[in-house]
């Protein structure tokens, strides 16, 4: 299993837009990406700027079908999401270990 995490460093003023917009877009993906075994929006407490899309994967070819060929590397993006961020999103992906 693969968790992906995507963390935004949102502007100022703009957390709570940003969230639900993101939300919306996420909503549908269970049913959309086979191989999505769950995920969740979530809010740094102590910098709510910082907002994370965390999701688990059951290998790297659910992962792959979701994300593209580049999923390693390229974080994915909504339209006109650059006007929420600070900076480009930070992509990392980590292996569970049980």
């Amino acid at each position: 299993m693969l968790t992906r995490v995507s963390e935004a460093l949102v502007k100022p003023g703009r957390e709570q837009e940003f969230v639900e917009r993101v939300r919306d877009l996420v909503r549908t993906f269970p049913e959309k990406y086979d191989g999505l075994l769950g995920h969740e929006v979530v809010v740094d407490v102590q910098d709510p700027q910082r907002v994370q899309y965390v999701s688990r994967w059951r290998d790297e070819q659910s992962l792959e079908r979701y994300a593209g060929k580049n999923w390693r590397t390229d974080p994915v993006t909504f339209p006109d999401e650059d006007e929420y961020l600070q900076q480009p999103l930070a992509l990392r992906h980590f292996h569970v270990v049980s």
